[in-house]
């Protein structure tokens, strides 16, 4: 599986940028700035996309947006246990995308495609909340990556695959600078970056880039030529990183070269993570008689009753039923929530001693929500 995140300054349908999407073929990748996607890109991948938010609140021209080559599940609510943090989240709601995907062939994924702005928070909207438990010891405002940081410390569990990547413009090398320098080469943020990356690794995440290089990679060339700064990152919860095989970024020449972007993607490949049926259970859906359910036309799907199979096809009930509570993803069906399990274009679930399957929808996200 390869996992790509990538700002791509404002990229729009015709940009040469698609090009090397297609061509860096990633399984999932996580977007910023992202100014339009092309119809063929479309085609390829599943989208989730939401328009950025400037500080002002309005819309920006651009969004962030997740792609994968399979199926977006469902978003993701992120939730703090402040409630100023949520009304933050909110605000900052097109900045911070998150949702389980799965890409073709392989387990379920949570992402969050982050693009953390260079202006912190509102300090007029903070005024008389105690805000100690979330803004970093050695800065005076909070910014977005403690927005996100609050939230995903409540949801993020380790024995989930997890994947939290994106622009986060935070680098340990700006504290260096206020160090060296007070500041005042590039003002972004000046001090406490490592801080918010120390929370992350606290959390049970790995940075892959900086783990697997064991030295910071810059990502970003600033406006006045130099390239010194690692401000994106791809997070992966440990169980994933153990499935590491390589980490790097794009290629300086080509990218900055042709003036792409002013950020380079970082390219992580993992070890297949796929979940399998046995063939035993394969065969089982396939040569059982599928049922239409009529009483339930306007959500169509079909069913496979236990009680009317063989003995055998009893036992392969109930292995692809714990296969499915034990691998899948939990939604609604009417008012109930079940597990569902994909596989091809079906989604399997089971209610009480019935197996069902429903065709499942290919629906692209991209609307500038």
């Amino acid at each position: 599986m390869r996992v790509i995140t990538w700002n791509i300054k404002g990229a729009t349908k015709t940009s040469a940028v698609w090009k090397i999407l297609t061509d860096l073929n990633p399984d999932i990748a996580l977007l910023q700035e992202v100014g339009g996607i092309p119809e063929e890109i479309k085609r390829e991948f599943d989208v989730f996309s939401k328009v950025a938010i400037q500080k002002t609140g309005k819309p920006q021209k651009f969004s962030t947006a997740v792609l994968v080559k399979g199926k977006v599940i469902s978003g993701i609510d992120l939730k703090s246990e402040y409630e100023w943090v949520n009304r933050e989240l909110e605000f900052f709601k097109g900045n911070f995308i998150s949702c389980i995907v799965q890409p073709q062939n392989q387990g379920l994924v949570k992402v969050v495609s982050v693009y953390s702005p260079a202006w912190p928070v509102n300090k007029e909207r903070l005024k008389g909340i105690d805000v100690s438990p979330v803004k970093l010891q050695l800065n005076p405002n909070v910014w977005g990556s403690e927005i996100i940081w609050s939230a995903l410390k409540n949801i993020v569990s380790n024995n989930e695959a997890w994947i939290v990547g994106g622009d986060y413009n935070i680098s340990e090398t700006f504290d260096k600078e206020w160090q060296d320098k007070n500041g005042l080469k590039f003002g972004i943020r000046s001090f406490g970056n490592k801080e918010i990356l120390d929370r992350m690794y606290e959390m049970g995440f790995v940075e892959c880039l900086r783990k697997y290089t064991n030295k910071i990679v810059p990502t970003f060339k600033h406006s006045r030529g130099e390239i010194a700064h690692q401000i994106d990152h791809l997070f992966v919860t440990s169980n994933l990183y153990s499935r590491l095989k390589s980490c790097t970024v794009g290629d300086q020449s080509i990218i900055f070269g042709n003036l792409l972007s002013d950020h380079l993607p970082i390219i992580a490949d993992f070890k297949n993570t796929s979940q399998s049926i046995s063939p035993h259970v394969e065969k089982f859906i396939i040569r059982n008689k599928w049922v239409f359910a009529k009483t339930m036309s306007k959500i169509p799907h079909y069913y496979i009753v236990r009680d009317d199979l063989s003995e055998n096809d009893k036992k392969l009930f109930d292995e692809f039923d714990m296969f499915i509570k034990k691998n899948g993803y939990t939604a609604e069906f009417y008012s109930k929530q079940y597990t569902y399990f994909n596989i091809g274009n079906y989604k399997y679930w089971v209610m009480e001693n019935i197996l069902n399957r429903a065709t499942i929808e290919h629906k692209n996200n991209d609307k500038n929500l």
